[in-house]
């Protein structure tokens, strides 16, 4: 367990009041990573980047490139088994050992290994799937112009420079860290701010001829992100929305949680007397933690853990697809990777923790 030294920070956050502290540092219409409730594209795929730069993928699994430009591939198997299947790339350069292999041109590529590495370099879309023989387990990023997506999730600008993983679970996290953006919805704080724009669904309800009429829209709000250096720097999230149980050990910030299971079955165990804020959407934020445990299980919510500290662990519904995101100093583990640092600046970890049968 983690102590942070806050000096006269603490006393004057927990002194706020609900709704002030909920609504400033908790972006009521932030972004949905569930494509069911935003207007664009979503993949079935176990990742899908599209655009024009660099996709970089090591692990296995299948993955089948469409496209112009150049792209490298190596064989890191054991057994040697990476299976090639070009149409229109031709192959300008290979190893004597066959290993590593250079096309150029425009067309089509599928892979399928155990483990391998691949760089893409030009205009590209890039699907990376489990096949009959091999799960989609490896690491990926990319760089350029374009947009990346995780099953399920919506699609990210590559700027946002997220790292990619896809995985298992469970997962568990230990990450800290001081300084982070505070949001603001009114006008740019001080003309330093960075303008952010999301979108929320709006659904509202009138009554026409005494029946009752919903209509639903997206809505496109507009904010600043101001880096402050008293914020709470660790952030862990799970969206999908996911199942099954979260605990977690310690944390010293605040958590936020949505249900969206159709039974509305989300439990929720916080210490008693901790403040809460229902927002705008319906979500929870309970605030003022300071080296408390919560523990959360339902079969589809989603989480948001905001902290100067964040320890807990995640156990999925077996059977169960759910993507999470990890920033901060620290360490975050899942079932095929451990010990991965959770960057403290930049994007952060885009995790898509895949469905595992029951034992």
């Amino acid at each position: 367990m983690r102590r942070l030294l806050l000096i006269g920070g603490a006393s004057a956050l927990i002194a706020l009041p609900a709704g002030a502290l909920a609504q400033t540092d908790e972006p009521v219409p932030e972004t949905d990573p569930a494509a069911e409730e935003v207007v664009g594209k979503t993949t079935d795929k176990a990742l899908h980047s599209e655009g024009t730069g660099v996709f970089r993928y090591e692990g296995s699994g299948g993955v089948a490139i469409a496209g112009e430009g150049v792209v490298k591939v190596r064989d890191l198997s054991d057994g040697k088994d990476l299976v090639k299947t070009p149409s229109g790339f031709g192959v300008t350069k290979t190893s004597k050992d066959g290993l590593w292999t250079r096309y150029e041109g425009k067309g089509t590529l599928t892979l399928d290994g155990s483990q391998y590495h691949l760089k893409v370099r030009g205009t590209f879309t890039a699907d990376v799937d489990p096949t009959a023989a091999h799960p989609a387990v490896g690491k990926a990023a990319d760089w350029g112009k374009g947009e990346t997506t995780l099953k399920g999730g919506i699609a990210w600008p590559f700027w946002s420079d997220h790292k990619i993983l896809l995985t298992a679970g469970p997962m568990s996290v230990d990450i800290f860290g001081r300084g982070g953006h505070r949001w603001h919805r009114d006008d740019n704080p001080k003309g330093d701010g960075k303008r952010h724009v999301v979108r929320k669904v709006v659904i509202t309800k009138r009554f026409v001829d005494g029946k009752r009429v919903f209509s639903k829209r997206v809505v496109t709000e507009r904010g600043w992100w101001k880096w402050h250096r008293r914020e709470p720097g660790a952030t862990w999230r799970l969206n999908g929305p996911a199942s099954g149980a979260v605990d977690i050990t310690d944390i010293d910030g605040r958590v936020r949680v949505w249900d969206k299971s159709a039974a509305k079955d989300l439990k929720v165990t916080i210490p008693v007397g901790t403040p809460t804020q229902t927002l705008s959407d319906g979500s929870i934020v309970y605030y003022g933690l300071r080296d408390a445990k919560v523990a959360l299980s339902g079969t589809g919510f989603r989480m948001k853990a905001v902290g100067w500290d964040v320890e807990g662990t995640f156990r999925p519904t077996a059977g169960s697809l759910a993507r999470s995101f990890v920033r901060g100093k620290g360490t975050f583990d899942t079932a095929d990777f451990q010990d991965v640092w959770g960057r403290k600046h930049g994007g952060g970890y885009r995790v898509l923790l895949q469905p595992v049968a029951a034992k």
